[in-house]
C-alpha cells in the first residue's frame, strides 16, 4: 500500500520525497551571510514584468493547447509542492512609473513574506525551505497526505480510524463536500479561504490539497478525479473489502495522473523525454528549490476568464441576468441563437495570478 506522505517510496532511502522534508538544491544557497541574509538584486516585480511581458505578443498558444494545459499544470503543482509559509516580511517595492506595469497600487509595495526556515537551518548553516506535500505524482491533491484528512474525505464516520469507512470519497450530489458537509465546519480540514469565499468560508469545498478553491477550473478537476475514484470503486467485485477497493481505486487514479502527465501534458508543452529505462533507486525524487520556485512557475499561462459559447435557449433571461449580477459577462454569440458566458476565474473563487 502506497504511503500518503511519500515515505518508503524509495525503500533504500525512505525519506526521499517525503512531505515535511527540505527542498533539495541544484545550486548552493546564496545568502549574503551564508545563513539567511537576503541577497541584493533587481526588483523582482521589475524582472517579472519583463520576462512575462505580452505587449504586442500573440498570447494564444502556438502549440494549439487549450486552457486544460494550465489547469492540469496547476493541479499537478498542487500534487507535489507547497512550501511552509512564514511571517517574516519581505515586501516588494512597487514602481507605479514602470512602463510595463498594468496595475495600480496605493500601498507602494506588494505584500510578501518569506517561507519559514526548515527547523535546524538558517542560524549556523544555510536556511532551507520545507515542502509540506510529497514530491511524487501520487494523487496528493485528491487524497491528501494524512490519515485524519483522508478519513474526513471518505464516506463513513470520522472516529479516528478508517477501518469502518467506505471505499468511496464523499461527494454529496456528485460534488466535492463543503466545510459544513459533516455538520461542524470547525472540524473540517483546513482549506485556503480567499476572495469571495471569505464572506462564506463554510461553503469552501474540501479536497486533498488546501488550494482546491483557487479557481473554478482547478475545483472542477478535483471534482473530476474524486468522481473517477468512485467510478472505479463501483466497478470492483464485492469479494474485496472496502479498504481493498479504496486502495485499488487510489492506485489506478494515481496511475492515471502519472499517465496523463507524461503522455499528454508534457508532450503538449513540447517536452519529449527519453524512453523510460527502469527504476533507479539512486535518483533522489525530492523536489528541488529551483524547480519549485523558478522552473515550474507558469502562472502567466492562466487566462483571466473562461468563455463558454452555448445555446441561448438553455437559459431564461432571468438566469442570464442573474449571471450578469454575479460578475459573469453575458455576450452575444456568433448567431442570435448563441450566447457567450465569460466567467472570470476570480468571480467564482480566487485567482492569485
Amino acid at each position: 500500500m502506497q504511503s500518503l506522505d511519500g515515505s518508503n517510496n524509495n525503500l533504500s532511502h525512505p525519506d526521499w520525497g517525503q512531505l515535511g522534508r527540505p527542498y533539495s538544491r541544484v545550486a548552493p544557497a546564496n545568502y549574503t551571510d551564508g545563513r539567511s541574509g537576503r541577497p541584493s538584486g533587481p526588483n523582482s516585480r521589475n524582472v517579472s514584468n519583463r520576462v512575462f511581458n505580452d505587449v504586442n505578443q500573440n498570447i494564444f498558444s502556438e502549440r494549439q493547447v487549450t486552457q486544460w494545459s494550465w489547469t492540469w499544470g496547476q493541479f499537478l503543482d498542487h500534487t507535489f509542492g507547497l512550501a511552509q509559509g512564514g511571517t517574516e516580511t519581505a515586501n516588494i517595492p512597487f514602481n507605479a512609473h514602470d512602463p510595463l506595469e498594468r496595475f495600480s497600487n496605493t500601498l507602494g509595495f506588494i505584500p510578501f513574506t518569506r517561507d519559514a526556515a526548515t527547523p535546524g537551518t538558517g542560524t549556523t548553516n544555510a536556511r532551507q525551505q520545507t515542502n509540506t506535500v510529497s514530491s511524487y505524482i501520487d494523487g496528493f491533491s485528491i487524497y491528501s497526505g494524512s490519515s485524519p484528512r483522508l478519513e474526513w474525505l471518505r464516506d463513513g464516520p470520522v472516529d479516528g480510524t478508517m477501518s469502518n469507512n467506505a471505499a468511496t470519497l464523499m461527494l454529496p450530489g456528485g460534488y466535492l463536500p463543503t466545510r459544513d458537509a459533516r455538520g461542524d465546519p470547525a472540524s473540517a480540514p483546513t482549506m485556503v479561504i480567499d476572495g469571495r469565499l471569505q464572506a462564506n468560508p463554510n461553503k469552501a469545498m474540501v479536497a486533498g490539497d488546501v488550494r482546491a478553491n483557487e479557481n473554478i477550473a482547478l475545483t472542477a478537476t478535483h471534482t473530476l478525479f474524486a468522481r473517477e475514484h468512485n467510478r472505479i470503486v463501483s466497478m470492483l467485485p464485492n469479494v474485496y473489502t472496502a479498504e481493498q477497493k479504496f486502495q485499488i481505486a487510489r492506485r489506478v487514479v494515481i496511475a492515471e495522473q502519472q499517465y496523463i502527465t507524461y503522455h499528454e501534458f508534457l508532450p503538449a508543452m513540447g517536452v519529449n523525454l527519453p524512453t523510460y529505462s527502469g527504476y533507479n533507486p539512486s535518483v533522489n525524487a525530492t523536489l528541488s528549490n529551483e524547480f519549485a520556485t523558478v522552473g515550474y512557475r507558469a502562472h502567466s499561462q492562466i487566462h483571466g476568464e473562461i468563455e463558454v459559447e452555448t445555446d441561448r435557449a438553455r437559459y431564461s433571461q432571468a438566469q442570464l441576468d442573474a449571471f450578469a449580477a454575479q460578475g459573469i459577462k453575458v455576450e452575444d454569440g456568433a448567431t442570435p441563437d448563441e450566447v457567450i458566458l465569460a466567467v472570470p476565474l476570480n468571480v467564482a473563487f480566487f485567482n492569485p495570478a
